[in-house]
C-alpha cells in the first residue's frame, strides 16, 4: 500500500554526539530529515549533511517558534517530531509505518509515551514514566503546531490516537547536565510567567517545590528510582525555587 511521506524535523545545537544515532533511527522511515540549527560549532552541521538532512539556520528564541520554523520547511503529510538526543526503535518504527499506510483513520495525530534515560538509567518512575510523558509528537502537518516558550506541546483540532510503543530519550547523564538544562527551562519559562502577568508569591514559590519533591519522590513512587529518584525529585523542586526567583527578579527590572 502507498506510504504517506514523513518528515521528520529536529531542533540542534552542538549535538554531535547525539545525532547520529537519532538520525540512523528514522532512517528507513522518514522520507526527508529537516535540521533547524541555531549555531553549532561542533560537527552537527557536517553530521548532518553527511547524513542527507536538508540543513537551515534560525536564531534561537523558543522552542515552539523554532519547532514551528522546522514545520513550515518540511512537506510530508506526515510531521515526526524529535530532540537530537531521542530514538525510535524498531517497533515504534513499525507502528508509525503502518499508520503512514492506513489512509483511512480518522486521525489526525498521534501520542507517543516516552522513556527517559537519566544519569544513564531507565527512570521508572519520579513522574517520568513513559505513560506520563505521553504527548503529540506525529501529527498531519496542516492540523497542528506548536505551542508555549517552554514545555512546547503540539496543538491539534481533530481526534487524536495513542500509540503503543515509546521513543527513547537519551538525556542528562551527570548532574552538572541537568543543572545546565534548569538554568535554561527557568530563564525561558519565568519569561514567559511574566509575560503573562503571572506574579511572584513567596509562598507560591515554597509550596511548589516541597509540592514536586513529594509529588515525585512519594506519589509517583520516586523511591523505586533508588537514589537516582531522590535526586531527582531533589533537584526538580531546586528547578521550581529557581524559577520563582527568576520571576521576583525579572519583575523589579521592569
Amino acid at each position: 500500500m502507498l506510504k504517506a511521506k514523513l518528515s521528520v524535523t529536529i531542533i540542534t545545537l552542538n549535538e554531535e554526539k547525539d545525532l547520529p544515532s537519532c538520525i540512523a533511527s528514522v532512517g528507513k522511515l522518514a522520507d526527508e530529515i529537516i535540521i533547524v540549527d541555531s549555531g553549532s560549532t561542533d560537527r552537527t552541521i557536517e553530521i548532518a549533511r553527511k547524513h542527507g538532512a536538508k540543513i537551515y539556520y534560525r536564531k534561537f528564541d523558543n522552542y515552539a517558534n523554532q519547532k514551528n520554523f522546522a514545520l513550515k520547511l518540511a512537506s510530508g503529510k506526515w510531521i515526526l517530531s524529535l530532540d537530537a538526543d531521542e530514538q525510535v526503535e524498531p517497533e515504534l518504527g513499525d507502528e508509525i509505518h503502518s499508520i503512514l499506510t492506513d489512509h483511512k483513520s480518522s486521525f489526525i495525530a498521534y501520542t507517543i509515551p516516552r522513556k527517559n534515560i537519566i544519569f544513564r538509567k531507565f527512570i521508572k518512575y519520579t513522574r517520568w514514566q513513559p505513560e506520563l510523558d505521553r504527548h503529540i509528537w506525529l501529527w498531519k502537518k496542516n492540523n497542528g503546531m506548536w505551542i508555549g516558550d517552554v514545555h512546547e506541546e503540539v496543538e491539534v483540532n481533530g481526534n487524536v490516537g495513542k500509540l503503543i510503543n515509546a521513543k527513547i530519550h537519551y538525556q542528562y547523564n551527570t548532574v552538572s547536565e541537568f543543572l545546565e538544562m534548569t538554568n535554561s527551562y527557568s530563564e525561558l519559562e519565568s519569561s514567559e510567567k511574566v509575560k503573562r502577568k503571572v506574579k511572584y508569591s513567596f509562598a507560591r514559590m515554597i509550596i511548589n517545590s516541597i509540592y514536586n519533591f513529594g509529588v515525585r519522590y512519594i506519589y509517583r513512587l520516586g523511591f523505586l528510582d533508588g537514589w537516582r529518584g531522590f535526586v531527582l525529585s531533589y533537584l526538580m523542586a531546586i528547578y521550581h525555587l529557581e524559577l520563582w526567583v527568576k520571576v521576583w527578579e525579572k519583575e523589579r527590572r521592569r
